[in-house]
């Protein structure tokens, strides 16, 4: 009899070992769909939040988006958490909750109208060309792509409070927090573009990021993480919606979806190539090197940016101004 029970423990053994390989496969097809939804919907999404709104209050209605986003972000986790307590870590009913919101979602996208307008194929530039895009937006595309270089994954942050003492319930705690502090500055900092101008909002932005990098180089205890998130989430609710209010004053409407595909895939592309730095520095160097190479270019980026405002002309610094010129 005892053989056979070993025999049968190892059977199921073996068959949860093979469930966890045939899983891999499915949980990398759905996260490289999801990411592909990404990809098609954020430059459409954010060409249709231009359109419907004012060149005065840009900055307001992309930093209502994304505070409205990140709250999303916060109640959701907190959300499938308490799911998670009440049917007693069954992960499948969690799923098809999910499944609802996204559902509900793109019903209500039947409900919203667009004012459409077509661009002659014999005007219409080639796909993946940069050409008659204005000198400025090149130039903040350049200085992004400079900031990127160094914004590594936020995977780098978790690892890092884990390492000097953060438990696991503690970094998510942290990461919440963030989320936050991501949410409650978006619209303020948008508002804020609005009537001093984006670049320094996005300036600003940039050097709270190389503060907190710098924080992380040289934190040595859990408590210092704490503070840490939280300027983490006034740097982005300060650059990620004010950024996208900038291309749109830069370029004209018929090309601002393009250059709002443009400018997050550069994005996307150049904080892959920083992760695969950052990666390299922590392991050949050590962690703090990946943040202090983070700092420095966001540091090179912050003064590349401010450099760039006073290249163009003196009323350019207003938003208006700008997508007018």
């Amino acid at each position: 009899m005892l053989p056979a029970v070993g025999l049968a423990g190892d059977e199921g053994l073996q068959d949860r070992e093979r469930g966890r390989l045939l899983a891999w496969p499915m949980v990398l097809a759905a996260r490289f769909v999801d990411r592909t939804g990404k990809g098609i919907r954020t430059a459409p999404r954010d060409a249709l939040i231009a359109a419907s709104t004012d060149n005065s209050s840009l900055g307001r209605s992309f930093g209502l988006h994304r505070a409205m986003d990140t709250s999303g972000a916060v109640v959701g986790p907190l959300l499938a958490i308490a799911l998670l307590a009440w049917l007693g870590d069954n992960y499948r009913p969690i799923f098809l909750f999910a499944l609802i919101p996204g559902v509900l979602s793109v019903l209500i996208l039947f409900w919203v109208r667009e004012v459409k307008r077509v661009t002659r194929v014999a005007d219409a530039p080639p796909l993946l060309s940069l050409r008659g895009y204005d000198s400025r937006f090149l130039a903040f595309l350049a200085v992004s792509l400079v900031f990127a270089i160094g914004n590594s994954s936020d995977a780098f942050l978790i690892l890092r409070a884990n390492d000097v003492g953060l438990g696991a319930s503690a970094v998510i705690l942290a990461y919440v927090l963030y989320n936050i502090s991501y949410a409650v500055i978006s619209l303020p900092a948008g508002m804020r573009s609005d009537r001093v101008g984006r670049i320094p909002v996005l300036v600003a932005g940039f050097l709270v990021f190389a503060l907190v990098y710098a924080g992380f180089a040289l934190a040595t205890h859990g408590w210092m993480i704490w503070p840490l998130f939280l300027l983490y989430g006034v740097y982005i609710g300060s650059t990620e919606g004010v950024g996208k209010a900038l291309v749109s004053d830069l370029v004209p409407d018929e090309r601002r979806a393009s250059a709002m595909g443009v400018y997050n895939a550069t994005g996307g592309m150049a904080v892959l190539v920083a992760s695969l730095i950052g990666g390299a520095l922590w392991d050949t160097v050590g962690p703090a090197a990946t943040f202090i190479y983070g700092a420095a270019t966001a540091s090179l980026a912050a003064m590349l940016l401010a450099g760039l405002r006073r290249r163009l002309p003196p009323n350019a610094a207003r938003p208006s101004a700008v997508s007018a010129a």
